[in-house]
């Protein structure tokens, strides 16, 4: 995509994933609603980093809000999003809600991102109704 719109909002999706430390998550939802924009903005996202960039970032900190785990996705080495957070202590049940959500939930302000909470300009494009 070539919209400025989309450039700036990736680039500040990125540095709040970069700023999740080890152990913690933050769901699409407070991201999305610290840069006023859907979840599913930040999901598609994360949905398209490079290799280069899933090697670097921590993407997979970022679940649902209630918990849960998207679609299956895997790092640039092929780890699922699910071992890497295990790896890293978390719990999911039998129905792959992670059982220990709200304690390694994480406050998008309180990370040091340096992206301060964002209002969508008025000249931002608008997305179309799906039917």
């Amino acid at each position: 995509m070539s919209s400025p719109f989309y450039a700036r909002i990736k680039g500040d999706v990125l540095r709040i994933v970069q700023a999740v430390p080890p152990g913690r998550v933050v769901s699409f939802a407070e991201v999305g609603a610290h840069l006023d924009v859907m979840p599913r903005h930040v999901a598609y996202i994360l949905s398209m980093l490079s290799d280069i960039e899933k090697a670097t970032l921590p993407w997979h900190r970022v679940v649902g809000a209630d918990g849960r785990l998207g679609v299956s996705k895997a790092g640039a080495d092929g780890a699922p999003q699910r071992v890497m957070l295990v790896a890293e202590g978390a719990a999911f049940d039998p129905d792959g809600r992670m059982t220990d959500f709200v304690a390694r939930s994480i406050a998008v302000a309180s990370l040091q991102h340096g992206v301060p909470p964002q209002t969508r300009p008025a000249d931002a494009p608008v997305a179309k109704r799906r039917r």
